[in-house]
Parts: structure tokens; C-alpha cells; sequence
């Protein structure tokens, strides 16, 4: 069998990066599947590459973003999206160990933007995510049937002020942004986005989050062509001048 050249076999294609918390880390799960719709979309252009961590918040990320993205990645990178805040806004008397200050949540998130850019990353390659609104009602009766107390610990003040936040780091470094908390909430049935539990998206949440950073990545990701030659175009008698051999 004909090897392919060296340079062939190891390739290394564009990959989008997917940094957050359980919003992040269930991408590619039923419940919400934004990732995996992202995934289709780009596929055999971009590897799509999912680096959430479940009950992370920023100060946890930004100490162990060098393991997640470092100089060998930045070469393939098409783009970054960071999607964090929903834990952060927890108030510290009811989940202290979740809860990061408005204050230190925009600064950790400035230090994230910089740190991806001084890899040699543009800027333009990168999209913040705001926290989404959330259902207390339904957070409240899933935490009783967890058996915990019923304080919440998130209102959607709070989270409105940090997804302000994270909008605004976005505008003062210049990178995209995707203001997910404005959007459903400005829809009439907003709740419908929202799972069971009351926290993280449903499958209509997914849908909505994957539409509006497609249409964001669209831009980023125009030059990233599809991998190889569609089969139709391939010589069966002769295969080998269709990849360039």
C-alpha cells in the first residue's frame, strides 16, 4: 500500500476551542448539544474541541488555561470561544467556594483575553459568551430534590450584571462577543431555554447559543476550506493527483 508523504499523515487540522464551566462541558450533550451542533457545522473544516470543566469558575480556568491552550496549539487555532460567569455570580453566603467578585471576575476574564493573545492568537479570533439567565423557581425544587437547602444563591440581577461585564471586557480588548443573557431573556418564553434544573440550557438554549456564535465563527473560519477533495471529484482509475501526489 502507498504511504502517503510524512507531512500528509501528520497533519494537524484547525480546531476551534470551546473554555468554560458544565455550560461548556455539556456542549456535546443531548440536553443542550450547542457544541455538537457547532461541531457539524464546521465539519471537515475544524476540529471542535471542548475544554469545559463542571462547576469551574474564572479563577479556577485562568489557573490552568496554559494546560488548555499553549504555544504548540496556537499555530492550528481558528478560534477561542470563552463562555464563564454562571458560577462567579453566586452569592458567597450561600456557595462561597463558587463565588468570584464582579470586580475579580472582569479582571480574570481581561487576564484570559491577554493571555490567549500574547500566544500570538488575534483578537478577532476570540468570542466571550455572557452567563445566561436562569429559572430559580426550577434551580430551587431541583436543589430540594438534591436534598440540599433551598437558597439559590443566583438572581438574574446579578447575572445581568455580569454578563454586562463580560460584555464590556469584550469591547475594552477588542474581541467578538455573544450577549446570550440579553437574548433569551428578551424572549417572551425565555424559560423554555432553560433544562430542568433550572441552571443550564435545554436543547432550545443549545439551538439559540449555536446560531448566534455561527454566525460569528462563520466570519472567523471563512478562509478554513474543506479537508481534502469531495469524492465526486476523485479519479477512481488514478486517485492519487485529486490530493496533490
Amino acid at each position: 500500500m502507498e504511504r502517503l508523504p510524512e507531512l500528509q499523515c501528520s497533519r494537524k487540522f484547525s480546531k476551534i476551542f470551546l473554555i468554560g464551566d458544565s455550560q461548556t462541558q455539556d456542549a456535546f450533550s443531548e440536553q443542550s448539544g450547542w457544541g455538537s451542533l457547532i461541531s457539524n457545522h464546521f465539519q471537515r473544516r475544524c476540529d471542535v474541541l471542548n475544554r469545559g470543566l463542571y462547576g469551574y469558575n474564572t479563577r479556577w480556568v485562568k489557573l490552568v488555561l496554559n494546560q488548555l491552550i499553549d504555544e504548540a496549539n496556537v499555530e492550528k487555532i481558528a478560534a477561542v470561544v470563552i463562555f464563564l460567569g454562571s458560577n462567579d455570580a453566586n452569592s458567597k453566603a450561600v456557595f462561597p467556594q463558587y463565588h468570584v467578585p464582579l470586580t475579580e471576575y472582569t479582571s480574570l476574564l481581561g487576564d484570559m483575553v491577554d493571555y490567549i493573545t500574547d500566544l500570538g492568537v488575534s483578537r478577532e479570533k476570540i468570542i466571550l459568551v455572557s452567563a445566561p439567565p436562569f429559572d430559580e423557581e426550577q434551580w430551587i425544587k431541583t436543589l430540594i430534590a438534591n436534598g440540599d437547602a433551598p437558597l439559590s444563591g443566583l438572581d438574574n440581577v446579578t447575572l445581568k450584571l455580569y454578563a454586562e461585564a463580560c460584555n464590556e471586557v469584550a469591547a475594552e480588548k477588542e474581541v467578538n462577543s455573544v450577549d446570550l443573557f440579553s437574548e433569551m431573556i428578551s424572549k417572551e418564553n425565555w424559560k423554555k431555554y432553560v433544562c430542568d434544573d433550572g441552571l443550564h440550557l435545554a436543547k432550545e438554549g443549545g439551538k439559540l447559543l449555536a446560531e448566534m456564535l455561527i454566525q460569528k465563527l462563520d466570519k472567523i473560519c471563512e478562509k478554513h476550506t474543506t479537508w481534502f477533495p469531495h469524492c465526486d471529484s476523485i479519479d477512481n482509475e488514478n486517485p492519487a493527483p485529486s490530493f496533490g501526489l
